[in-house]
């Protein structure tokens, strides 16, 4: 993956080597290299430690644990942007290594665009296959859309912005100024797909910088320069099999931005500053305050959350914790198709997000202020549809399970609407698994506040999971039944 810039410095160094002792001639090979061959380095085993940052760009990282950066790369001149991105390996993944996998015959796949302002792709590719993205001049907004069972979340970096809310498939960020540019993204996946298969991305900057592969939510890119990035490439390679390209220079920037796992095995934050806010490894959702990861019970945005004492992970189920409570509201977030159930705080009202459920609604389903008051352990919806553990909220909208057919019987469901429950959209009323609907009718009075409301910028308060193992098309009950668990 030796670009023509790096083979030129490489050239150039070699003419001055003989004038030079032998421990200079490597830190000046060290200092000039590409991201791709950061890491490549003739210095002796006693000097491995990098070179400081200098204009020339080096190789600056922190300690073994996070990832390396390049820092100040001077932009060439008469630089061959076209042919650098011909070269820097984006095509060396070939179509991924990802079979179809074994419970539906599916292959997964992301298709990835490269959008402007007008919400049109400039350039786009797919990870089943060698091809990548490459928009010259740059791009303002990602798109991401898949198949498979998963879920995507991904975020960019923008000159002018910063970072944008976490997306999900489908969705871009409402980016309006042309020269708002992304700069850096992250980009995870949760669900089946994520449980078989890593997730890799890897990226050249407007500069020629060739960037290593990221993976799994890792920051890919550069911050707090006047850079951006013009080709990426996704793809998805199966957990069973080690990934050979090179992964360890992800930025141009003094600093890695992200998380990472330090020596003790804890998640934490590398930042030019000392970070504040939410953020996410191996989709585990933490918290920091001035850089320092925070644990135990806290108020947060309004909420109150429990972070794990150990790991400083939001902790999503607090029963648990809690105990069952008297009262509950119940959240639900259209545009995430996420129902969140809230306990209380005392005085301060329903702020601890409980339990956060899978789900999904339809473009009927009503926003606004409701609550619960009427039951129904099964239900004829219409036709020959027929959901369980039904709590109705207004009108003919209803929190239930997911569908049946035939008749009332937990042997008769519909297995596509449990595997793919963000697809499999309903006529209105809030759909949930089996065991999260029981949950729902069991412990949640009459009377229990249903809130609908719609917003695009904020998946939380906790963010919700994804199906992690579909369940066979012929298969007839819902696996998280709590009538049916002796089928499983």
């Amino acid at each position: 993956m030796q670009l023509k810039r790096f083979s030129i410095v490489f050239a150039s160094a070699l003419m001055i080597s003989s004038s030079l002792p032998p421990d200079t001639f490597a830190a000046t090979i060290k200092r000039n290299v590409t991201a791709s061959v950061a890491e490549e380095t003739s210095a002796p085993a006693e000097n491995t430690d990098p070179a400081p940052a200098t204009a020339t760009g080096d190789v600056a990282t922190a300690n073994e644990y996070i990832p390396s950066t390049v820092n100040n790369v001077p932009m060439p001149e008469n630089l061959d942007l076209d042919s650098v991105v011909a070269n820097a390996g984006l095509s060396n993944v070939g179509d991924g290594n990802t079979n179809p996998e074994p419970v539906l015959g599916e292959t997964q796949m992301v298709h990835f665009g490269l959008w402007n302002t007008a919400d049109q792709e400039i350039s786009g590719a797919e990870t089943n296959n060698s091809a990548y993205a490459y928009a010259k001049e740059g791009f303002n907004k990602l798109y991401l859309n898949h198949s498979g069972i998963g879920r995507y979340y991904y975020r960019t970096y923008n000159m002018n912005s910063g970072w944008s809310t976490w997306m999900n498939s489908k969705e871009t960020a409402p980016i309006t100024d042309p020269a708002n540019k992304v700069q850096a993204v992250q980009i995870r996946v949760k669900g089946y797909t994520g449980v078989r298969s890593d997730l890799y991305y890897k990226a050249v900057l407007n500069d020629g910088t060739v960037l290593d592969w990221a993976k799994n939510g890792q920051t890919l890119g550069t911050v707090g320069t006047d850079k951006y990035i013009v080709a990426l490439k996704l793809t998805l390679w199966d957990k069973q099999t080690a990934f050979s390209e090179p992964t360890k220079v992800l930025m141009e920037s003094p600093v890695y931005e992200g998380t990472y796992l330090d020596a003790d095995g804890q998640v934490q934050y590398s930042s030019a500053n000392a970070y504040t806010g939410w953020a996410f490894y191996n989709n585990d959702q933490y918290y920091f305050k001035d850089g320092a990861k925070q644990k135990g019970w806290q108020y947060i945005d309004g909420y109150k959350y429990y972070l794990d004492e150990n790991t400083g992970a939001v902790v999503k189920d607090l029963e648990p914790i809690m105990g069952l409570q008297s009262s509950y509201q119940i959240k639900f977030n259209k545009a995430s198709m996420t129902m969140h159930i809230m306990a209380k705080d005392g005085n301060n009202g329903y702020i601890i997000p409980y339990k956060t459920f899978m789900s999904t609604n339809g473009p009927a389903t009503p926003e606004g202020s409701f609550k619960t008051y009427v039951k129904y352990r099964w239900k004829i919806m219409h036709d020959n549809i027929y959901c369980q553990f039904l709590s109705r909220f207004k009108d003919g909208y209803i929190i239930h399970s997911l569908i049946y057919y035939d008749k009332g019987d937990p042997n008769k469901l519909d297995s596509a609407t449990y595997n793919y429950m963000d697809d499999a959209r309903s006529d209105g009323c809030l759909r949930l698994r089996a065991g999260d609907a029981a949950w729902v009718y069991y412990n949640t009075p009459i009377g229990t506040p249903v809130i609908v409301y719609t917003d695009y910028s904020t998946k939380g308060p906790v963010e919700k999971d994804a199906i992690e193992q579909p369940i066979p098309a012929s298969q007839t009950f819902d696996p998280t039944d709590p009538l049916m668990q002796g089928n499983n």
